[in-house]
């Protein structure tokens, strides 16, 4: 099978992919997620708080794993974070 272009065509179709080539380079991977830890104190001593931390530049996978590290029980205080 035999596809011939015309000058016009592949005019066409060049500029078609540098405008597809230019609109990736400007996407990205990464981007600015935020994590919400909440803290309670299980004795009631205390109301609870929360903290927001940014992560900048990074992807969700990796956002994901800070985020969930970031949690845990120490005595009667219980953290929990997650991602927004």
């Amino acid at each position: 099978m035999y596809f011939a272009l015309n000058f016009t065509q592949m005019k066409q179709l060049l500029f078609t992919f540098c405008i597809v080539i230019l609109a990736l380079s400007f996407s990205s991977c990464e981007k600015e997620y935020t994590c919400t830890c909440v803290t309670t104190d299980t004795s009631g001593k205390n109301g609870p708080s929360e903290l927001k931390t940014t992560l900048p530049s990074s992807k969700k996978s990796d956002a994901e794993e800070v985020c969930a590290g970031s949690g845990g029980t120490i005595d009667t205080l219980e953290t929990v974070c997650s991602l927004d």
